[in-house]
Order: structure tokens, then sequence, then C-alpha cells
């Protein structure tokens, strides 16, 4: 009778640990996936500003001349040479819808750095292919300068800037200068260029 029990309880333990093995070996559920956060916007795309359009200038806006930047502003072959700012009397003309195709009141001139140099009217050799921008909007207070336009081979264009006061006053005053008299960013395509610096000179 002894061994029959001790068989029994055997049998009990053997059925009640397979019983344990059993709910062991089932597989956990997986955890809820929780979703990653959205990337935050970046700076530069919370601060960038569509492309101005309209045309606008204060009445005693004065900043006439050609500003040369300071180093090689370069998209591919493109090389921006000056960009070109015109008298009071330009933009009024502009702005009441007397407009050229090759001159603006604002206009950036780009030279093709694969083109072949010649020999200017002065004797300087240039680049046998420019383009000249015109702007399709701008504005300017003599304080800042903003353009839009638009080429066939360099797409859209734009430059955010502003002006240097004390260093402007004094390069007007002379004709011309070595210091940088307008800052910004300039915008060929997809290619933005920071911290485009621009001297000054007044023109003949």
């Amino acid at each position: 009778m002894r061994f029959t029990t001790l068989a029994l309880c055997a049998a009990s333990a053997a059925l009640a640990l397979a019983g344990c093995n059993r709910q062991d070996s089932k597989p956990a559920s997986a955890p809820t996936p929780v979703p990653a956060p959205a990337p935050a916007p970046s700076a530069a795309a919370s601060t960038a500003r569509p492309p101005v359009s309209g045309f606008a200038h204060s009445g005693n806006f004065d900043n006439a001349g050609y500003y040369m930047p300071t180093r090689d502003l370069r998209v591919g072959a493109w090389q921006l040479k000056t960009i070109g700012v015109g008298a009071i009397s330009d933009f009024s003309a502009w702005e009441q819808g007397d407009r050229t195709s090759t001159f603006g009141p604002i206009l950036l001139e780009f030279d093709d750095t694969s083109s072949p140099l010649k020999p200017n009217d002065l004797g300087n050799e240039v680049h046998a292919v420019s383009v000249r921008v015109l702007p399709s909007g701008y504005a300017t207070d003599g304080k800042t300068l903003r353009f839009a336009g638009l080429d066939p081979r360099l797409g859209p264009v734009t430059f955010e800037g502003a002006f240097d006061p004390a260093a402007m006053a004094e390069a007007k005053a002379q004709g011309a200068s070595e210091a940088a008299v307008l800052t910004g960013v300039l915008q060929v395509g997809e290619t933005r260029i920071d911290d485009a610096r621009f001297t000054f000179f007044a023109g003949e």
C-alpha cells in the first residue's frame, strides 16, 4: 500500500511539473509599439520666407552702384560677378511699367566660367558668356535689400541682405570701399550660400 501511495504521489508531481513547463513555454505577448515622435522642424525651415513679390522701394533709397562679392560665389560653372543697383529714377521708372529686357533697378550678373575669355571695351579679359537676372520682385528701404528673379539656365535666384549703414556712408563718400557694406544670403536653384559679403563701387 505504501508503494502504491508513493507511486501516486510521484505521478501527481510529474503531471504538475509538466503543466508548469507547458505554461512557461507559452510565448509572452509582444509589447505594443510606441510610435516615434515626429522630428522637430529645423531652424532653417522655421525661419524660411517666401521669395519677395511685387516691387517696392522707399523714396529716400539711394545706394546706386555695383556690389562685388568678397569671395567666390559659385554654383556649378556660374559665378556671381556683381549686384547692380540703379538710381532712384530707375526704381520709379520700373515700378511705373517702363522696363527693358536687359536692365532693372536691381539685377544680378553671373559669368559662365566655362566660357572662353575675351577683352572688353576697357581691355580687361572677361568671360564670353554672362547672364543678367532681372527682378520678378524686390523690396528695399536703404537698410535691407530683397531680390527675386528667374533665369532659364540658373533657375530661381534670390538674395536677402542688409546694409552696414556706417560702412555704406563712408563708401558712398569715397566712391568705393574695400570693406564689406552688404551682407546676406544668396540662393541659386537649390544651392544656398550664407554670409555672402559685398564691397561697393559707385561706377564711372
